[in-house]
């Protein structure tokens, strides 16, 4: 394993996540802000039209960056989890929180048999935590770790920060362009979730937790109907979000095996993961 970041270059990390996630947020509002400009000097005047267009990009890049998160949890249908239905999984996340120096997230729940996890949030003391009934109903507490360390890293390193404004920004379109969920990925930063297992494990110290839970997560069941998880744009726009990448646009299920120089894919994870 790769020796982890010193705590200045995590900090590093996350600033620049940080800034790419605001980047992203701002896209939306840079390109209707130009809308309204052209109009605007083509109606009115050249002052007029700049002025309108600055500010109504403003706002739009602003409502982007402060609404992506609750839409996408919306959108996953995701309620947030009873403390005393879901006391392992809290009593968990506060002692890795207390080990990582992280601010505890908010835990919310699907209800799906599938077994998954994915953190979202504009910033680290914000984050949400979602995970699936289904994957607490089949991890042991040693996986279950495993898990919610690979998800807690995320928070610190701040990527969850690009993932979510680019999974919340394609989301509106992802029924129909495609492509969306490898732009997002893309967006999101390939290879994020072998780097972030490296890390997890160095938080549990035992790397075979954290390979039994992939391996368990890609035997588990598909999402079937009403879960947001069957196929729809949101499941599409977060797959390559999740602890193992949700079924791809056809709704197959999760794959075992690994696409050539796809680190994300749980095949290749947990090839490396036996070695580590």
């Amino acid at each position: 394993i790769e020796h982890p970041p010193a705590p200045n270059e995590e900090e590093a990390l996350a600033r620049r996540n940080r800034r790419r996630g605001l980047a992203i947020a701002a896209f939306p509002g840079v390109l209707v802000g130009i809308v309204v400009a052209v109009v605007g000097i083509a109606l009115v005047d050249v002052i007029a039209g700049v002025v309108a267009g600055a500010a109504i990009g403003i706002v739009v890049a602003v409502a982007t960056w402060r609404s992506a998160t609750p839409a996408l949890v919306r959108a996953l249908h995701a309620e947030r989890a009873d403390e005393d239905d879901y006391a392992r999984v809290f009593n968990m996340v506060e002692g890795l929180c207390a080990s990582m120096g992280l601010a505890l997230p908010t835990v919310c729940v699907v209800e799906d048999d599938a077994r998954g996890a994915v953190t979202l949030g504009r910033r680290r003391r914000l984050a949400v935590l979602v995970i699936t009934s289904g994957l607490v109903d089949a991890l042991d507490p040693v996986q279950l770790e495993g898990v919610l360390a690979h998800e807690l890293v995320h928070v610190k390193c701040a990527d969850i920060v690009p993932a979510t404004m680019a999974a919340a920004i394609a989301l509106p379109f992802a029924s129909v362009v495609p492509g969306t969920a490898n732009l997002v990925h893309a967006l999101a930063g390939r290879g994020r979730e072998f780097r972030t297992d490296q890390q997890a494990v160095r938080v549990t110290r035992y790397p075979p937790g954290l390979r039994e839970a992939l391996a368990c997560m890609i035997d588990g069941p598909a999402s079937r109907p009403p879960s947001a998880l069957a196929g729809r744009a949101v499941a599409q726009v977060t797959r390559w979000l999740w602890t193992v990448s949700l079924p791809d646009s056809s709704g197959g299920r999760r794959s075992g095996g690994g696409v050539a120089g796809e680190l994300d894919e749980a095949a290749v994870r947990i090839s490396a993961l036996d070695e580590w």
